[in-house]
Formats: C-alpha cells, structure tokens, sequence
C-alpha cells in the first residue's frame, strides 16, 4: 500500500525548507499524487506551506514559490483541518497572507 499523501507532502515541503532543492516537490506534484484523497492536515503542515511560499516570495524564488502555490492548486481542494474545514477554513487560517500583499 502506498503511504498517505498527506505526510508525505509536509515531509517533502520540510525537506525544502531545509535544503532549498525544489526537486522532490516538483517529482511529488508531477506524480498528481492528491487526486481524490482526503488529505488530513495539521496546524504545523500550513504553517510550513505558508512559510515555503513566503520565504520564497521574500527572496525572490520563484520557481520555490510557485511550487509551494502548486501543492496548494493541486491538493488544495482535498487538504482538511482537524475541525473539517476544508480550502475556506484554511484561507480563514490565514494560510499564505503574504499573496495579496505581494500581489
């Protein structure tokens, strides 16, 4: 059995975070993994999304920045908090504020 996309994509978007390769990222998000799962996700998942794409965006890393946009284009509508909430509870979180200012 495959394992759950879900810790897969937080451990991937750490592993990111902490050496800058994008590669694994782009191979996960090329893979079109989240296709219909529900994928549960912690407090500590969006706040690694979020600071992937706004770490990105502060130093002008596009192509990290549009890959941390990708997982939450492709994923997005199947990512669910602990409470249920699906894409609207996350924005409601204040998952990647930094897009309107930087837009």
């Amino acid at each position: 059995m495959a394992p759950s996309p879900s810790p897969q994509l937080e451990n991937i978007i750490s592993a990111v975070l902490k050496s800058g390769d994008v590669q694994l990222l782009d191979a996960f998000l090329e893979m079109n993994t989240c296709k219909d799962i529900s994928i549960k996700c912690s407090q500590q998942f969006l706040n690694k999304l979020d600071k992937l794409v706004t770490q990105s965006l502060d130093q002008t890393e596009i192509t990290t920045a549009n890959l941390g946009l990708a997982s939450l284009y492709k994923c997005g509508k199947n990512l669910k908090l602990p409470s249920g909430q699906g894409l609207s509870g996350l924005i409601s979180q204040g998952l990647i504020k930094k897009i309107s200012i930087f837009h």
